[in-house]
Parts: structure tokens; sequence; C-alpha cells
């Protein structure tokens, strides 16, 4: 598994501009799978991780879901520079 490469400042904003580029691509009608699928080939993780930052994004689920289970797949041993990831060049693919 890619490890998730957002950090917890960017997770637990939800007015982050990641969050505000799958609202984007719901509110263009792009299928629930297809945005799971950009979801982890941008920030990495497997599919459950990319469906609750997906939730989270459409109000479905709150930030401390998608932490917990972070955690418990040793997220936070990858992730020491928090906030600091380089994701808005792939945002524009």
């Amino acid at each position: 598994m890619t490890p998730f490469t957002l950090g917890r400042k960017t997770i637990i904003n939800e007015c982050s501009l990641e969050y505000s580029w799958v609202r984007q691509q719901v509110a263009e009608g792009t299928d629930r799978n297809t945005v799971v699928s950009a979801i982890q080939q941008c920030f990495g993780g497997d599919e459950e991780t990319a469906s609750l930052f997906f939730n989270i994004a459409i109000g479905e689920s709150s930030p401390g879901v998608l932490l917990s289970h972070l955690r418990l797949s040793n997220w936070s041993t990858f992730n020491k520079n928090e906030g600091n990831t380089d994701t808005h060049n792939a945002i524009y693919l």
C-alpha cells in the first residue's frame, strides 16, 4: 500500500483545497468510484482511506474517523512532517 500523503492539518480542515477538489468532481457528475480512485492516485493510501476521505468531503463523515483509521495503519510513522506535502501538482492531473 502506498502511504497516505496528506497531513493531519489538511485532514481536519474541511475547507482545504483537497476536499474542495473532491466536491468539485462530485458536482461535475464524476462517479464515486472514479473520484475514490483519483484520491488514491493523488494522495496514496488504500481504497478504504480514499473512501473515508471522499465521505468527509461530501459531508457524510468527520475527519476523526479518517484519523482513527490512519492511526491504525501506522500512517503517523510515515507522515512525520504533517501538513508538509506537495500534493497541489497532483490535484490538477
